[in-house]
């Protein structure tokens, strides 16, 4: 019944709720998941270059130049799109050194044309040339989504570094029955982070129907025949999805906007 849907849409964001994810009405800005299998993925994609820790790599690019504050500096960065889209080598755009890892994320899926996919499974790595003993010595390393690229990329001599846009392997499938908004239509099915949230799900389902009215028109509800419960926009709608019983589905619909 009603009650039980909503103790059980209740309980699953107690402890499963992403920390530091945005309201409906701004921007999110979370991080995507780091991946066990990640390492074996870029074994396969890049020949086997050792990747090195995400933090301690981050604490040797950090400059203390203070010239590189400058948000108004703009730059090119060039970012290599072959394992995101096949038919491409590599894609440039511009940015400036305020421009984040997230947001060049952002704009590589816009120009390749896949805003329809979830931008949280995708992650920024940066490649560093270096020499030891004479020797070339190449590394990997995850850019935080609030890394800075362009000014990372100008704290080394040019052609020693390059990016990599990767698409992390831990998606989820997540069925969202759409037939409420487009009656054409029965369900999307999602390949989702762990860390997108109900709001962003609902972005990406307009998206793939086409429909460019705002998000806070639209919302969530984890159904049974008979009674729904909403799902709170905040919450990660994979946590959600893990948890349905076989009576249970996802749903989008409209809602009332006050």
């Amino acid at each position: 019944n009603k009650k039980m849907l909503k103790y059980q849409v209740k309980s699953s964001t107690l402890t499963l709720r992403p920390a530091n994810r945005t309201s409906r009405t701004s921007s999110s800005t979370s991080s995507s998941p780091c991946s066990i299998s990640m390492h074996s993925l870029l074994d396969e994609t890049l020949l086997g270059i050792p990747t090195t820790s995400r933090s301690n790599s981050l604490l040797s690019l950090n400059s203390n130049d203070s010239n590189l504050s400058d948000s108004s500096d703009v730059g090119v960065l060039k970012v290599d799109t072959r394992s995101v889209k096949q038919c491409t080598d590599y894609k440039t755009i511009r940015v400036t050194n305020s421009t984040t890892a997230r947001q060049v994320v952002e704009k590589f899926l816009n120009t390749l044309k896949l805003t329809c996919r979830d931008v949280n499974l995708f992650d920024l790595w940066m490649e560093l040339t270096t020499r030891a003993s004479g020797s070339p010595v190449v590394t990997l390393l995850k850019l935080d989504p609030d890394a800075r690229p362009y000014e990372l990329q100008r704290c080394h001599p040019t052609g020693m570094s390059r990016f990599i846009l990767l698409q992390n392997p831990t998606g989820f499938l997540v069925r969202v029955h759409d037939h409420n908004i487009s009656p054409q239509s029965n369900y999307k099915s999602l390949l989702l982070s762990s860390h997108t949230t109900a709001v962003e799900a609902i972005h990406i389902v307009l998206s793939l129907n086409r429909k460019y009215d705002e998000a806070s028109k639209y919302g969530l509800f984890l159904a049974t025949p008979g009674a729904d419960a909403q799902i709170p926009d905040d919450v990660s709608l994979v946590s959600i999805a893990r948890l349905c019983q076989p009576d249970q589905k996802i749903i989008i619909r409209h809602v009332d906007v006050f």
